[in-house]
């Protein structure tokens, strides 16, 4: 299955809330973000994620640089 995925290389941090925003709106979940190895650009999307109430998970236990969006199905 071929998840919609946003790729945040070559974002500025101060564009990370919009773009997930903008592509939140429109993806069909599951879906991925790349946000890369930067910690400040996953924190930015997982708040993001979490406001819109989804569940996420990272990629794989080897790759916290991409994020796998899901509807919620428990509380975190």
């Amino acid at each position: 299955m071929k998840l919609e995925t946003l790729d945040l290389h070559l974002v500025r941090h101060s564009e990370v809330d919009d773009k997930v925003r903008g592509f939140l709106n429109f993806a069909e979940l599951p879906a991925r973000i790349i946000t890369g190895k930067s910690r400040q650009m996953r924190d930015i999307a997982i708040s993001v994620v979490r406001e819109y109430g989804y569940d996420y998970d990272f990629e794989s236990a080897y790759n916290f640089g991409a994020l796998i969006i899901n509807e919620r199905t428990s509380r975190r």
